[in-house]
């Protein structure tokens, strides 16, 4: 790891020092005057130490397509990622996963959703399926809301949701599929007028 400082010139002319910390913990400098003195520290390994990670974020629908990648992508970004399922558990194989913490819950039971909320910074959403008009709407649009609802009583800062484009004649045919994306994103705009995203794959 390299520390860089500019320190006080001790002539007319500015003079840059640059100073770094080598891996065995001895510092050196381009300063005739600081030769090869031991870094005093309590711990040479505290310099390799990552700062826990500030951000955690909660993937809803992480055990999907969609919602997997984002948590495979977030884990390797360092990020402190859960999960929400109603078993409680990944049904990935995947070592990523194993880096995610699972919580068990239902988005059809807002109360469910809380302790997987706790000291979250943002959400995303990744929840859909298909059936019957009502059951598509239950999903990608009750579900939903009640995750957004939620998050935002919660103190969550952002919130993503991924829904869908409009196809004109599929929207006919998926009526509440689709209408049920357009609840949730009216009410992300509401709850999050500044944090709030909806994506349309």
């Amino acid at each position: 790891m390299i520390i860089s400082r500019l320190l006080q010139s001790q002539s007319s002319l500015p003079r840059i020092y640059i100073m770094a910390i080598s891996n065995n913990g001895r510092l050196l400098s381009t300063d005739s005057n600081v030769v090869d003195q031991t870094l005093r520290s309590n711990s040479t390994e505290a310099l390799d130490a990552k700062p826990p990670p500030t951000e955690k974020l909660l993937v809803l629908g992480g055990n999907g397509f969609v919602g997997s990648h984002i948590c495979r992508e977030a884990v390797q970004q360092g990020l402190a990622v859960s999960s929400l399922s109603r078993s409680g558990r990944s049904s990935l194989q995947d070592s990523w996963a194993n880096d995610v913490v699972w919580h068990q819950g239902d988005l059809l039971s807002p109360d469910s959703l809380k302790p997987a909320l706790s000291e979250v910074t943002s959400v995303i959403s990744c929840v859909g399926g298909f059936g019957s008009n009502s059951h598509m709407y239950k999903i990608n649009g009750t579900a939903n809301i009640n995750a957004i609802q939620a998050a935002s009583e919660q103190g969550v800062k952002r919130f993503v949701y991924i829904s869908a484009a409009d196809f004109g004649l599929v929207n006919y045919l998926l009526r509440g599929y689709y209408d049920g994306k357009r609840a949730t994103e009216a009410e992300l705009t509401n709850k999050f007028p500044d944090g709030g995203k909806s994506l349309c794959l």
